[in-house]
This record gives structure tokens, C-alpha cells and sequence, in this order.
């Protein structure tokens, strides 16, 4: 999809929900060219909201450049929603489960995600995610490299806001695959598979929160073949920079 029929469908996302919506958070995705990789550009803008008790959701609209320019041609990149239910066990336990569905162009996925958090005091937070995700991709002819697949990944997530207008987080992702068609690092099985840390600002007035995250992912290079296929061998770096808006 070009961005300009993509355009008209995030703006219709953000009237359909935006009488109850409490945010709206945009984001540019930038990977830079790294060891004859090209870089490449990519956006998002979600909606969400959560109401008093406790059931929120989501809806988010993806589009990349099929080229290293940011504005170069446009595609959709896919488009997700999602609900959630927050229960809070007390000032320092919380549990969310959530459902997430997916749709590309090729494939669609369904996301099942439990989060627990934990409020060390008040600057420090800690929580953990366990993930499944299923993928349910299009059949096209006789390709048989289109079979469905699986995994598990689990979310290790610790935040700071000790420092005035300010809040940190760090994210290291571990992800559990048991089939060589989806996420892997080489030949494993189980392997860590992005690291994240971002930045964010909370000292403009009219509730603006600009952020910035550095991360690496895993690419394959070429290098290690595995099951007739490259498979990831190396990291890369990643920036995204973003706006939120609450309200």
C-alpha cells in the first residue's frame, strides 16, 4: 500500500478513537548502513487508550521506504491492534495480559503477551514479558517456504525516572525458536535477540514527551549458512526518535 492510501486510513484510525484516546505517539525508525548493509527508513503512529478499569487498547498503522531515502517511495508496513487488561495488585505488583493482531501484506500474526511489573520504589521499575507469537502466512502457489511458523520471546525491562523531566529504560529481548523460518541467531535455538535502550523528555508543558532509543539487532551478513539460507550472525545499530502526546 503507497503512503498516499495509506495516509487516509491512519487519519480515519485517529477520528474513529480519538474521542477517547489518551495518547498518540509517533515514531521514525532509522538503521543505518552498516557492513555493506543498506540503511533503512521506516514510521509509525499508534492511538491507544486505557480506561479506569483497567482495559485498554491500541491501534497502529506501519509504513516504510523502499529506498534509503525517509521520504523516498512509501509502502505499508503493516498494521497492528491490540487490548490489554492492567490489574494492579498493589502500589508494587501489576499483571497485563494483552492479545495483539497483526496484518501485512503476506501473513498475519496473533500475539499472546503477559507482562508482570514491579515498582522497586519511586524512580526504579523492573517488569518481565513472556510473548508468544504465531504467524499465519499466505500461501503463494507452490511456495512451500511460506509455512506458518512460531515463538517465544521473553522481555526484560528496567526503568529510571531519578532524574527530573526525564525517564530511562532498557530492554533486552530473548527469543525461544524452535523452527529455522522465523527469528534466529545462527543455529540456536534460544538466543538473545535485541537490546534497546531509550530516552525520553517529560518537562514540556501541554503533556509533549519527545524520545529517542539506540538499539542493535541482529542481521545476517551472508557469512553462516544455515539450512540453505543466511541466517543472523551480526548486529546492527538502530535509532528511533519519536513524539507522545498525552491527554
Amino acid at each position: 500500500m503507497k503512503i498516499k492510501q495509506l495516509a487516509p486510513a491512519v487519519i480515519f484510525t485517529m477520528v474513529s478513537v480519538s474521542a477517547q484516546a489518551s495518547y498518540i505517539n509517533f515514531r521514525h525508525e532509522f538503521v543505518p548502513r552498516y557492513d555493506g548493509q543498506s540503511a533503512q527508513q521506516a514510521d509509525r503512529i499508534a492511538v491507544g487508550n486505557r480506561f479506569d478499569n483497567g482495559i485498554g487498547f491500541e491501534v497502529e498503522a506501519k509504513w516504510k521506504s523502499q529506498n534509503e531515502d525517509a521520504f523516498g517511495m512509501q509502502t505499508g508496513n503493516g498494521n497492528q491492534v491490540n487490548i490489554s487488561y492492567l490489574y494492579h495488585f498493589n502500589e508494587k505488583w501489576s499483571l497485563k495480559p494483552q492479545y495483539k493482531w497483526e496484518s501485512k501484506s503476506d501473513s498475519v500474526g496473533h500475539q499472546f503477551n503477559v507482562t508482570l511489573g514491579y515498582q522497586v520504589d519511586k524512580n526504579w521499575g523492573v517488569s518481565f514479558r513472556h510473548r508468544y507469537h504465531y504467524e499465519n502466512k499466505q500461501m503463494m502457489g507452490d511456495d512451500t517456504g511460506s509455512d506458518n511458523s512460531h515463538y517465544n520471546r521473553w522481555t526484560f525491562s528496567v526503568s529510571y525516572k531519578g532524574i527530573e523531566n526525564f525517564k530511562f529504560t532498557t530492554d533486552v529481548d530473548y527469543t525461544f525458536n524452535p523452527e529455522a523460518s522465523g527469528p534466529r541467531w545462527k543455529d540456536h535455538q534460544a538466543w538473545f535477540s535485541e537490546i534497546n535502550v531509550k530516552g525520553a523528555y517529560t518537562g514540556f508543558e501541554g503533556n509533549w514527551s519527545p524520545f529517542m532509543e539506540l538499539g542493535i539487532k541482529p542481521y545476517a551478513s551472508g557469512d553462516y549458512i544455515y539450512h540453505g539460507k543466511a541466517s543472523a550472525d551480526s548486529w546492527r545499530p538502530r535509532i528511533r526518535i519519536g513524539m507522545k502526546y498525552s491527554f
